[in-house]
């Protein structure tokens, strides 16, 4: 059992005990009862997830992840990371386990954090609800302003970190299932 789960277990033991305190055995049943439905929801997600994360690991090579998105890729793989941020569908639960399958395959820290930053800022999939709740105007000047910075966080990430790819694979092959550990 790793720290996170451990951590993650000693969190959700002090809730229920707070819970408890709170209002019984009724209110812990009633947060486990939410746990499981947002489980159920979220399940599909994670399965498919899991299952992209595990296949770019067998069917794209270590040496075309490498090459298109390692330390060497430089700006390249900063700005096809970016692109694919924005690209990817879905939410934390789908595209945190394939940012994992990325480093674990030799993709660059610089490249994944533009790839997480533009999911976050430049995420095309919720494009058409912004704009219809927040109108084009708005939804263009949010993109204007903020259209640089998942480059400039993976360019800042790729000169900051450069001695940490190997520390952060370590850690991500550590604490996650993977076919090799290498």
């Amino acid at each position: 059992m790793n720290k996170t789960t451990v951590g993650m277990g000693c969190v959700t033991v002090c809730l229920a005990g707070f819970a408890w305190y709170r209002g019984g055995f009724g209110m812990v049943m009633d947060g486990v009862s939410l746990g499981l439905i947002t489980f159920v929801r979220v399940l599909p997600i994670l399965i498919f997830a899991m299952t992209a994360a595990g296949l770019i690991q067998v069917v794209v090579s270590k040496k075309a992840i490498k090459r298109w998105l390692g330390r060497e890729s430089g700006l390249k793989g900063i700005v096809i990371a970016s692109l694919g941020g924005a690209l990817i569908p879905g939410g934390p639960y789908g595209y945190y386990p394939i940012i994992a399958s990325l480093l674990a395959s030799g993709a660059d820290i610089s490249t994944v954090m533009a790839f997480s930053m533009a999911k976050s800022l430049w995420d095309l999939g919720r494009l058409p609800m912004e704009i219809a709740l927040l109108g084009s105007r708005t939804t263009f000047i949010r993109y204007s302003i903020t259209f640089a910075f998942p480059i400039i966080i993976g360019f800042s990430s790729y000169i900051l970190f450069r001695n940490c790819g190997e520390r952060v694979k370590g850690w991500i092959l550590e604490h996650t299932l993977t076919l090799e550990k290498d």
